[in-house]
């Protein structure tokens, strides 16, 4: 394409920013002081300036010349292979510093003279390569110079800047907007949302009193991709009437690049005056202008298309706006989340790709015309799936719906069907050349880290720390002073996540929209490729960084690959791979970045060694059990990943890797390297097993001092004293943020354990400690607020010696706390709080105590409330345990199982601090008190009897799920109160079979999720309770006996209800017509022998028509349940603990000619099964998957056989002869090439 030739679209100057910063490296400064090339050094930054500078002027022209745009690349080669030659230099001060080692000659800082020498004189012409480089570097920039006065004499760089600018205005450019529906209503509601408005009537000085402040003016920022229709989105929300009567005046002003605080301050003042101003006027009598125009008017002004993320800029435009009356907005486009997070004071509106509906009647439009799709079938299918290729992108739809409709020839639309989306033809307002404007703004460092994800696949699962580190490999990261290097790259990374060229999928995993891969690609397909499904095409010779995933590999692919940087193979099962790989290192040898993840080779070959720029190999789940002796000659590796990888040991110069920063490896690997500790760079050491051998003592951790993250340090037993521990030197890893110690659990208990703990203190900055399996009887002294004043988390677990809790109660940055199997603990006092006269736990969200068997009382503190800011509690198994703590109002989870209260704990109100029977019943009759609860659980608590007066004493606005599991001597719960809990959304009462019949039972219309199970006489409340109940999604009733009926009356109610579970009711008699639920999706009907009638209701019409799901174990149910209609959406049926002999006999076949959708049948359980069903199975033309599980009567298959449809078929504990029938047709099944787990 041709807009991609454009200067300002080059990596070039980033590559030269790269260089100039490696010639002013320490180790190549002193390499040159010392070898007699400094000189020369300095005459290189000196050309490499000149360079640079030309450079700069050339990309402001941004201009497509052909020739100028060949001399960058010309420029860019060059300036790869004087990196690689300083690089080189750097490698053999690496190796000299190595060998000296081995040969123990001491330490090494800095070069000395003779070693200096050693590695010049290993390559003799250093000195003509350097001069080399710098004689084309002057070349290339004299011929920019050159072509740079031509293009000013033709002033084409000019006209090309000027006709760049790109502008927008209010008027609708698409009278109809599509699948915008939701976002438009939303960012409207939030422009009318004002509370505090003033009309543009009211007396000044009430204007004045409620004139904004610095930050109440509301903006409120749309984000999303170019091309994703927010400027049109905002066009159709600027023109509607409702915004006509609410705001006094409405300005639009189409920002871009351009964000020039005088300009948009003249525009928005000549927009609201419809007069055009002087251009010598100052800043400052403008904003006087504005503040006037505006001060008694409520406007809105929609600020387009903004790239400037400048924070003083903004303010410095916002200050005469902030005049306007209360109720003014501001609505800004952006495709930088980091200036919607900078300008927006509302909530940010997030476009997303169309929906799939309304994307297809917008492409098809744009492709077909006036004319109807369904008329043209083979085009239409063509365009579906190109529409779908363009995630929803309008502007992408335009671009090839266009290109569609100029030829309906169908071998055009297969053309544009397999082609790339960047590799089409497009003009300057289409999809690419608008979304490479993203990609043109980015300073150079970010634009070569996006290009080189071109060489990832579509849809690819980003991490970022997988992302910094081949960056850092490239190169693409500069030191920043004492910056850590990884962080500079996370910052490289969020900067790009904020303009949109990331989008968060989930935890750590990032994808990027394929329109900008697409544009990646545009971007870099010079430089990259990538090679799938076998297509082979010629490799350029200037390729820096391949990707293949193919199964066909041949050495005359590589011939010309000597450039490479990157390699990276997928899924490869080549058995000759080794012999490839042999010849390749051989030849490309300046590759940075190897990747063999999940390729089926056995080994590497000797000749990897001859990598040496290698930083970056991941050869990880691939079969490799010995790593080559000459992979310790990478000296440049930073990454090493063999995860996954059957390694049975280590090269024994492996410590030679002294620039490693990432080890990654499984535990049983990584713990077979010895005098791990040379390998001082490491950034992470996810595990550290201590033995009583030579180089795998606790001593090894002493000078890993650039440890981060995580470490967990196993086998503590082995370490014999205080002194011993102590060389460890956790205290001066500054950089840890956990920190797990653990012992053996079989290890025994130790007197030495309490002094071994005292050794490892760690550094004051962790922020989580885990202690397991300890066998001391006290803590360590440093488990205290100084030494540990940042700590966030503990977890102490199976600590089985110690009979107190330990002073946790000051820690000032606790939140979370965790305390499992401390056997020895029979009360809880004063001293887990840390003092008796101050609040405990003040930051503590978090608590879980479990596996406690002793455990008997939890003592307060008179008149002072501990845990002021706690959100969760859960206690799990403390049977002995009689009272609990009150609880903080802040608390919003209580979860408490297998504990042996007989009361709940009731709220903190300051004078009472513990829960007895007495104390609560006198408080219930005055005045109950609010607790923030909303989520709890009480489970299988055998000594808990009341849950009537706690109940009453609380108000609970809050509580959102309410579960009682297994509390078998409950006989009172108030479900009086239900009605009055108007946030319960979730009820759950199982196994409380004493619980009487309530007087009146009436829940509240917010309950989405029912299910009462074996809960004495509560369901005889059934079905009147469920009459209300409107937002109910699922219902489960079982084991409730007092049952007889749910007719349609109740049904009818019920029109959210997705799924209904009925099971062991056995006085249920009828129900009424299923078709009253209208959103049902999921019904199960099990045990309930007298269901045999369908009431007798009134027609309702279609409903139960979106039933997928059914789990039924009597066939004979059909005729009760859908006696008027067979559910034609059906498409699973499973009928499971069936004592039928025969399946759908009779009139129960009529039904099945129904099913015109059923894709899964399933039997399960049916032991007196004689036969399979031969008419369902043969009137099954859509059926995929048949399971038949423990039905071992069944001897074999139907005369028809099994439906052609066939997809899966699963079987297990049948008859042998009907195994081996099924074994056969699965085999017949494979042969034709269905689809067969």
């Amino acid at each position: 394409m041709e807009a991609l030739r454009s200067v300002g679209g080059s990596i070039t100057s980033a590559v030269l920013d790269n260089l100039a910063g490696l010639v002013i490296s320490d180790v190549i400064q002193q390499f040159g002081r010392h070898s007699g090339l400094q000189d020369d050094l300095m005459r290189l930054q000196a050309t490499l300036a000149r360079t640079r500078f030309i450079l700069g002027i050339a990309e402001k022209k941004r201009t497509k010349d052909d020739n100028l745009a060949q001399i960058l690349q010309v420029l860019k080669d060059a300036a790869y292979d004087a990196e690689d030659l300083l690089d080189k230099f750097k490698y053999q001060v690496l190796q000299q510093k190595a060998e000296s080692q081995e040969n123990q000659r001491g330490t090494f800082l800095f070069p000395s003279l003779t070693l200096a020498r050693n590695v010049f004189n290993r390559d003799g012409d250093a000195v003509a390569k350097v001069r080399e480089v710098m004689g084309r570097l002057d070349s290339i920039a004299d011929d920019m110079e050159k072509v740079i006065r031509l293009l000013d004499l033709d002033d084409e760089g000019k006209k090309y800047q000027r006709s760049a600018r790109r502008e927008t205005s209010s008027f609708l450019t698409e009278p109809e907007v599509f699948g915008r529906e939701k976002e438009k209503e939303k960012v409207i509601k939030l422009l009318l949302n004002s509370p505090d408005a003033t009309e543009s009537g009211d007396d000044p000085i009430r204007v004045c009193s409620k004139r904004q402040k610095k930050d109440s003016i509301s903006i409120v920022p749309v984000v999303g991709i170019g091309g994703i229709g927010k400027t049109t989105l905002a066009q159709h929300i600027y023109n509607d009437p409702k915004l006509n009567d609410y705001f006094d005046l409405k300005i639009w002003v189409c920002v871009f690049d351009n964000f020039d605080v005088k300009r948009l301050t003249k525009e928005i003042i000549e927009s609201v005056t419809r007069e055009r101003l002087s251009d010598h006027q100052n800043l400052n009598c403008l904003q006087e202008i504005l503040k006037e125009k505006i001060m008694s008017k409520r406007f809105l002004l929609v600020l387009d298309d903004i790239w400037n993320d400048d924070r003083n800029e903004w303010d410095l435009l916002c200050a005469p706006l902030r005049s306007g009356l209360q109720g003014s907005k501001i609505l800004v486009t952006t495709r930088s989340q980091k200036v919607a997070k900078m300008m927006g004071t509302m909530e940010a509106v997030f476009l997303e790709g169309l929906p799939n509906d309304a994307y297809w009647e917008f492409f098809s439009r744009l492709a077909f015309g006036s004319q109807n799709p369904k008329e043209h079938l083979e085009l239409e299918a063509i365009g579906r799936k190109i529409a779908d290729r363009l995630k929803g992108s309008p502007l992408a739809a335009k671009t090839l719906g266009g290109l569609l409709n100029l030829d309906w020839d169908e071998r055009h639309w297969r053309t544009i069907m397999n082609s790339e989306i960047w590799e089409l033809k497009q003009r300057e307002d289409d999809i690419i050349p608008v979304l490479q404007l993203s990609y043109q703004y980015l300073p150079g460092y970010l634009k070569q880290c996006v290009a080189y994800c071109s060489i990832f696949p579509k849809d690819y699962a980003y991490t970022k720390d997988g992302l910094v580190q081949v960056w850092m490999a490239q190169g693409f990261i500069v030191p920043q002073g004492n910056v850590r290097i990884e962080e500079v790259g996370s910052e490289f990374f969020h900067d790009l996540l904020d303009r949109s060229f990331f989008q968060h999928k989930w935890e750590d995993v990032y994808v990027m929209h394929d329109l900008i891969h697409d544009l990646v690609q545009s971007v870099s397909v010079d430089e990259h490729l990538r090679i799938e499904d076998g297509k082979w095409q010629e490799i350029p010779s200037r390729l820096r960084h391949l990707s293949i995933n193919t199964l066909n590999l041949k050495l005359s692919n590589f011939a010309n690959c000597k450039n490479l940087r990157t390699l990276v193979f997928k899924n490869l099962y080549y058995t000759k791979f080794w012999s490839v790989l042999d010849c390749l290192f051989t030849a490309s040898t300046k590759i940075r970045v190897l990747k063999f993840r999940n390729c089926r080779i056995k080994e590497l070959p000797e000749s990897i060694g001859n990598l040496k720029h290698l930083r970056y190999l991941d050869i990880s789940f691939t079969r490799i059990r010995r790593l080559p002796e000459s992979l310790c000659n990478l000296y440049n590796l930073q990454v090493l990943n063999i995860s996954g990888c059957p390694i049975e040991n280590f090269p024994t110069r492996m410590t030679n890797l002294v620039k490693l920063r990432q080890l990654k490896a499984d535990e049983e690997t990584i713990c077979k390297m010895a005098d791990i500790s040379k390998l001082t760079y490491l950034q992470e050491l996810r595990v550290f097993k201590v033995v009583k051998q030579r180089g795998h003592k606790i001593e090894e951790l002493k000078d890993m001092i650039q440890l981060h993250g995580r470490i967990c340090i196993k086998n503590l037993e082995s370490i014999e004293s205080e002194e011993e521990a102590s060389q460890a030197k956790l205290n001066n890893k500054q950089y840890l943020d956990e920190l797990a110690l653990i012992w053996n659990i079989d290890r025994g208990t130790s007197s030495g354990n309490d002094d071994v703990l005292e050794g490892l203190k760690p550094h004051s900055n962790l922020r989580r400690l885990e202690i397991r399996n300890y066998g001391g009887v006290r803590f360590p002294s440093w488990l205290e607020p100084q030494s540990l004043k940042y700590l966030k988390a503990i977890c102490l677990e199976n600590i089985q010696s110690c009979g107190q809790l330990p002073s946790l109660g000051q820690l000032p940055s606790l939140e979370i706390l965790c305390i499992k199997n401390m056997h020895a603990v029979k009360q809880v006092g004063h001293e887990f709080f840390g003092s008796p006269e101050v609040q405990g736990f003040l930051l503590l969200k978090e608590l879980e105590i479990s596996d406690m068997p002793e455990w008997e009382e939890w003592f307060r503190i008179e008149g002072i409330q501990m845990f002021p800011r706690l959100l969760k509690l859960c206690i799990l198994n403390c049977p002995m345990l009689r009272g609990l703590a009150s609880l903080p109002p802040s608390l919003r989870n209580l979860s408490l199982e297998n504990v042996g209260i007989n009361m709940l704990p009731e709220a903190w109100d300051g004078d009472y601090g513990f829960t007895d029977e007495s104390s609560m019943t006198e408080r219930s009759r005055s005045s109950s008190r609010t607790s923030s609860i909303s989520c709890m659980r009480i489970l299988h608590c055998p000594n808990l009897v009341n849950l009537e007066q706690w109940l009453l004493s609380h108000h609970l606005p809050a509580i959102r799920d309410l579960s009682i599991f297994g509390c078998q001597k409950v006989v009172r719960l108030p479900m009086e109160r239900f009605k009055d809990f108007l946030s319960l959304e979730y009820l759950t009462i199982m196994d409380c079979p004493l619980l009487p019949s309530p007087v009146q039972l009436i829940l509240p219309s917010s309950i989405r999720w029912l299910a009462l199970d074996s809960c004495g006489h509560l369901d005889e409340s059934l079905p009147g309770c469920l009459h209300n109940l409107t937002s109910l999604t699922s219902l489960e009733l079982n084991r409730c006996p007092h049952i007889t009926s749910l007719p349609g009356e109740v049904l009818g109610h019920m029109i959210a209800l997705t799924s209904l579970n009925i099971r062991d009711c056995g006085e249920l008699r009828s129900l009424g017509d299923l078709r009253a639920l209208r959103s049902l999706d999921f019904l199960s009907i099990g045990r309930c022998p007298r269901l045999t009638v369908l009431a007798n209701e009134e027609e309702h019409g279609e409903g139960s028509a979106r039933l997928r799901f059914l789990c039924i174990d009597d066939t004979a149910l059909v005729k009760v349940l859908f006696s008027t209609i067979t559910p034609a959406s059906l498409e699973s049926l499973t009928i499971v603990d069936s004592t039928q002999v025969i399946l759908f006999a009779g009139e129960e076949q009529l039904w099945l000619q129904g099913l015109k959708s059923l894709r899964w049948l399933r039997l399960v359980n049916c032991n007196n099964l004689q036969s399979l069903p031969t008419e369902l199975l043969h009137s099954l033309s859509t059926l995929r998957v048949l399971e038949i599980i423990n039905c071992p009567e069944i001897r074999s298959l139907p005369e028809k056989g099994l439906p052609s449809s066939l997809e899966k078929l699963y079987f297990q504990s049948c008859h042998p002869v009907l195994t081996e029938q099924l074994r056969r047709h699965r085999q017949m099944m494979k042969k034709s090439h269905n689809v067969i787990s």
